[in-house]
């Protein structure tokens, strides 16, 4: 039998994923528009946020989206088969590279990104401001402890290397 706290832990994550599923159905038509995936989208919107020249290594890319490199891989292949994303060298170390939304690219990330974000707000709408401000001060302090556990650090202190 599951405890309290379990069941706590069962019904938080069964409502966030709950919530991701209806939200990515909800961009679903504006991505679909586009020929986009949710994955695609994720990675034009975050170089697109990166700021001129909207790039970022693949290694960051997959670290920020919390996907797989060979996740990433597939992704990237996709975007830079449509001329959204090229690879170029970092002028710092030939021997590695960056991903760059190209002209094209940064277009499409705007657009997607807007009509994405439009998608979002119409279907949240419904939830009063105040409860979405408290909702995401509170997911965001879960989501710190968690990243903080998941990363070593436990009450401000590093997690003591096994070995």
């Amino acid at each position: 039998m599951a405890t309290p706290d379990e069941r706590l832990t069962l019904a938080f994550s069964q409502h966030v994923v709950r919530l991701q599923a209806v939200l990515e159905q909800t961009i679903a038509p504006a991505l679909a528009e586009r020929g986009l995936t949710p994955a695609e989208l994720d990675v034009l919107a975050t170089l697109l946020s990166a700021g001129d020249p909207h790039q970022r290594r693949p290694k960051e890319l997959a670290a920020h989206l919390l996907l797989t490199t060979g996740g990433l891989s597939n992704v990237l292949r996709r975007l830079e088969a449509r001329g959204l994303v090229s690879r170029v060298p970092d002028p710092a170390d030939r021997r590695s590279l960056h991903v760059r939304l190209t002209s094209d690219g940064v277009t499409t990330a705007r657009a997607a990104t807007t009509a994405a974000s439009a998608a979002l707000h119409r279907t949240l709408a419904v939830v009063p401001s105040e409860a979405l401000e408290d909702t995401l001060e509170r997911l965001a302090s879960v989501l710190t402890a968690v990243d903080g556990a998941r990363n070593g650090l436990v009450a401000g202190h590093t997690r003591p290397a096994s070995g």
